[in-house]
């Protein structure tokens, strides 16, 4: 599968986002890894080759959105995989609607988007991240549904306003950030998911010219269990 595009990745130096990226640098895209941390970044960016940029950037800082999407230019492929905001219960306490994980997730994704979209050239796309929360909620983890709900929501709405921009979203489930398919019983695959899983998801659905408005389930046959 060859990538000769310009993708740009929102919390690309870690996790599902470098897993992204990994597998766009292979098959010879142009990648922007968009991170808070410059020394992570450029540690990545080493890893990734010649045509690797590092953009310093935080998605909780809607001001600064200006600077870096300047930075970046004009691209064709976006991921947003990072997820600022704390992890909190229905009856936690919260201190501000500002700090929990439905402003940070899903409100700072819509702004930057509102933001970003005039930077993508014709045929590109924009891929989003949800989570399995969003069908199967967990007791301590409320707005953390919402938030996967909503932004499921946001990616086909998105779908529609913003056509014919593709705009799509990935539900991982299982995933093993950190090991490389770890035995388990709970998934029909025998293992549990890698970021590099998701990766694949991820450039499927922005190399597929005909998808759009669809959320794709990465977790190994759980869904139908």
């Amino acid at each position: 599968m060859e990538l000769e595009k310009k993708v740009v990745l929102i919390g690309g130096s870690h996790g599902m986002g470098l897993g992204t990226a990994k597998i766009a640098s292979a098959a010879g895209a142009e990648v922007i890894l968009v991170g808070r941390s410059k020394e992570q970044l450029l540690s990545v960016k080493e890893t990734l080759g010649p045509k690797t940029r590092a953009v310093v950037g935080d998605l909780t800082l809607p001001d600064t959105y200006p600077t870096w999407l300047e930075e970046i230019g004009k691209f064709d492929h976006l991921f947003i995989s990072a997820s600022p905001g704390g992890e909190t219960s229905f009856k936690s306490e919260y201190p501000t609607i500002e700090s929990s994980y439905l402003y940070g997730k899903f409100w700072h994704t819509f702004k930057f988007l509102q933001q970003a979209t005039q930077y993508i050239n014709p045929g590109g796309s924009i891929t989003l991240m949800s989570g399995g929360y969003a069908v199967r909620p967990h007791p301590d983890y409320t707005l953390v549904t919402v938030a996967f709900a909503a932004t499921e929501g946001l990616a086909r709405a998105l779908a529609v306003s913003l056509a014919p921009i593709r705009v799509n979203a990935i539900r991982p489930t299982w995933i093993d950030k950190e090991g490389d398919h770890t035995a388990t019983t709970k998934s029909l695959t025998g293992f549990m998911g890698t970021n590099r899983d998701v990766g694949h998801a991820v450039i499927f659905l922005m190399t597929n010219p005909y998808m759009t408005g669809q959320v794709i389930d990465v977790d190994g046959g759980t869904g139908i269990l």
